[in-house]
């Protein structure tokens, strides 16, 4: 065999691995972003009770126990977020003001769709940390 085949042949497989890594991982990284998008700050709870379950072997009897700490330990982290809330808003209004000069027509109704998705899944976690406070146990 030639040595310019074997480089053509090589520089294919090289080629082929970098594709074959490029799709693997779009198509991974969509995968856990649509698994975890659209199930809100509720399965985020349910998501850190499963790994603390598998990652320290948790028995039933300790899931039970530690259930009541990591759902109040979830609530008061979304409410110190939400406590920041305005500041967010203001810094991410102003990021947009200057991101959007930089951008054609579509990609600006993009970013506007985005950042009203974002506002979406902002008003669930709200509705979310109403309906905890209210269901929550009283001292």
């Amino acid at each position: 065999m030639s040595r310019p085949k074997l480089w053509a042949g090589l520089a294919v497989l090289f080629a082929a691995g970098a594709l074959t890594g490029v799709v693997g991982m779009w198509l991974y990284g969509n995968t856990d972003r649509m698994n975890r998008s659209d199930q809100g700050p509720a399965a985020k709870q349910e998501r850190i009770m499963k790994r603390l379950t598998q990652e320290l072997s948790l028995t039933t009897q300790q899931q039970t126990d530690i259930e009541p700490v990591v759902r109040r330990a979830h609530l008061a982290v979304l409410e110190l977020r939400f406590s920041h809330q305005a500041e967010v808003e203001r810094i991410l209004t102003q990021g947009m003001a200057e991101l959007k000069p930089k951008l054609s027509p579509e990609q600006q109704a993009g970013l506007d769709r985005l950042y009203a998705e974002l506002q979406q899944r902002w008003h669930a976690s709200r509705n979310y940390v109403q309906a905890q406070r209210q269901a929550m146990p009283r001292p």
